[in-house]
């Protein structure tokens, strides 16, 4: 009986944390709202998770590159701010326009960031 009620209760935990992780800092969802799911979706830096989620809700790139905001960012913001150079090259957004110094220095501590899409 617990292991029916295991194999059935994953996948719902799964789908209702719906995180992802990005380096060192992992995106938590703040709702359950199509925006944020395309918000975490952009921060897996996964492009099969992204594609997947466009589909899923018949959503193109360019509306996603230019008209969704995750945490009060574009979502070029929000891909430059966190490294995201996979869904960035998905999306086509050039980050060579920049200049700027990242301290690379490793660390260990993990980072949780929760993510709400624009309303």
């Amino acid at each position: 009986m617990k292991i029916a009620a295991t194999l059935l209760l994953s996948p719902l935990l799964l789908a209702t944390s719906l995180s992802a992780t990005a380096g060192n800092v992992e995106f938590v969802a703040a709702d359950n709202s199509v925006a944020t799911q395309l918000c975490v979706a952009v921060g897996t830096n996964h492009r099969l998770t992204l594609i997947k989620e466009l589909q899923d809700h018949r959503i193109s790139r360019a509306i996603v590159a230019d008209k969704l905001v995750c945490n009060d960012m574009t979502v070029p913001q929000f891909a430059k701010k966190f490294a995201l150079h996979k869904t960035a090259r998905l999306l086509k957004i050039d980050f060579t326009t920049d200049t700027s110094i990242r301290d690379i220095a490793m660390t260990d501590s993990k980072q949780a960031v929760v993510v709400s899409g624009s309303r």
